[in-house]
């Protein structure tokens, strides 16, 4: 089987040379490496360059800042390899990543499968003894009973430890613009084939505070206050159109009316959590105190919480 990897860039010099050291080490190489740069103010695609012989890379520079999402859409759909890696510039890949996770593939049932990973700092120090499973709360349960069904409250899948069969394209493709890469990928992915997850630590997730997209509950309890703050009603109704896209692209893909109806049973509650009525706390408080968090979000408490200080 032919590897690719999709490979999304935007003013990474920091961390990218450390990435692509690791890519040139794997055990299995990639058959190319297709990078997207969102066009970097930095020495980003220098660095790229001197890598491009070494590594099959091939280079698309966007006209104009397309951010994460769109921008891993166009890597993804400009891949030719029958396997895509997602990665990203800033962590690091074990040098058995690509060998071990492909081997999954030969399960034709398999379409996308997940690795577990060590979370790192800035100098690239395990942060504690952190992993992408603790973050994410992928436990045996997870392992053993999984069901696409854990997806609608909760986001277990992360792009840098992901990888899929490009025939999932046809599914995937466009990605919703509300919603980010991993999850729309996993999400779709996951309805429509079985998953494998791979206990190995296979990658270095990168956790710092400058990222786009980052492990917020291992940050200070600063950061969390700042992030709370930011928090407004816009980004709960971003949530509820990213649900009504999830239902109208299954829909498409003639899925099952059951699992549909769960999705807008929980698009309904996104909605009700979106309220701009005066009311707003006390309407929020009477879903807490009747299980609606605890049924329908994966931080209960903690989403109660951003919720009620959500500006609107």
């Amino acid at each position: 089987m032919k590897i690719s990897i999709a490979l999304c860039t935007y003013n990474g010099s920091k961390y990218l040379t450390e990435q692509l050291e690791s890519l040139k080490n794997q055990t299995v190489k990639a058959d190319e490496i297709i990078v997207c740069d969102d066009r970097s103010t930095d020495n980003t695609v220098e660095i790229l360059e001197q890598y491009k012989d070494i590594l099959n890379i091939k280079i698309f520079i966007n006209e104009f800042n397309l951010g994460t999402t769109k921008n891993f859409e166009k890597a993804i759909s400009l891949c030719r390899g029958e396997i895509i890696f997602l990665c990203d510039q800033d962590d690091i890949w074990e040098s058995n990543k690509i060998e071990k996770m492909s081997k999954v593939f030969a399960d034709d049932k398999i379409g996308i499968t997940l690795c577990n990973g060590k979370v790192i700092d800035e100098k690239s120090q395990q942060i504690k003894n952190y992993t992408l499973w603790n973050c994410f709360g992928i436990d045996k349960i997870y392992k053993k009973n999984f069901s696409v069904d854990l997806l609608i409250n909760k986001k277990i899948f992360t792009g840098m430890a992901m990888a899929f069969r490009a025939d999932m394209r046809k599914y995937i493709l466009p990605i919703s613009k509300n919603s980010v890469h991993d999850e729309w990928i996993s999400f779709i992915s996951a309805y429509k084939s079985k998953v494998y997850f791979f206990n190995d630590e296979l990658v270095k997730y990168r956790n710092y505070r400058e990222q786009q997209i980052g492990i917020i509950y291992i940050k200070s309890l600063y950061e969390k206050l700042k992030f709370i703050k930011k928090y407004k009603v816009a980004d709960i109704e971003q949530e509820a159109n990213k649900i009504e896209d999830f239902i109208i692209r299954l829909r498409q893909l003639n899925a099952d009316n059951i699992f549909i109806k769960k999705l807008k049973i929980k698009l309904n509650f996104v909605k009700c959590r979106a309220t701009k009525s005066k009311f707003r706390f006390f309407i929020l408080l009477w879903y807490f105190v009747i299980g609606k968090y605890h049924l329908h979000t994966n931080g209960n408490h903690k989403t109660f919480i951003k919720d009620i200080f959500a500006k609107g």
